[in-house]
């Protein structure tokens, strides 16, 4: 039987080698968390008028919502964590609003942290995630010889 951490219907939102990065932090020593939810939904989404039916008017909100990748459980916190291979200043926006938009939308009493997992960093993100105040966390794809 495969081990659920290794199911890809698990992170079905996840590109193939974002999931290669995730799995390499699942095992890791950082991980630290008892659970995650995955593909979480924050924001308010956008209308897309009321020139469709109410259902699809809901379905557009729906699917227009921003999604965290993983929200991990920690007794002190929860980890807002985005995840990618090569990461930028994208990533970088994504984890100053999604704490922000989590918070709007459940109202956690929990310290949220934000945090990046990737493969490789974009030598020019390095000093604004450190202003930020944002963890990187590296997982480069094992040396084979």
């Amino acid at each position: 039987m495969p081990n659920p951490i290794y199911n890809n219907n698990r992170f079905t939102h996840l590109l193939p080698e974002d999931i290669e990065v995730w799995k390499r932090f699942l095992v890791s020593p950082a991980n630290i968390y008892s659970h995650f939810d995955y593909d979480v939904r924050v924001g308010d989404g956008r209308d897309p008028g009321s020139k469709f039916d109410e259902k699809y008017r809901q379905l557009g909100i729906l699917l227009s919502q921003r999604r965290i990748d993983a929200v991990g459980h920690h007794d002190s916190h929860l980890a807002i964590i985005e995840i990618t291979r090569v990461a930028g200043l994208m990533a970088l926006g994504q984890l100053t609003a999604y704490p922000v938009l989590y918070q709007l939308s459940y109202n956690t009493t929990l310290a949220l942290k934000p945090i990046l997992v990737c493969e490789e960093l974009q030598a020019d993100a390095e000093v604004p995630f450190h202003m930020a105040r944002i963890t990187v966390l590296l997982y480069p794809p094992p040396v084979t010889s």
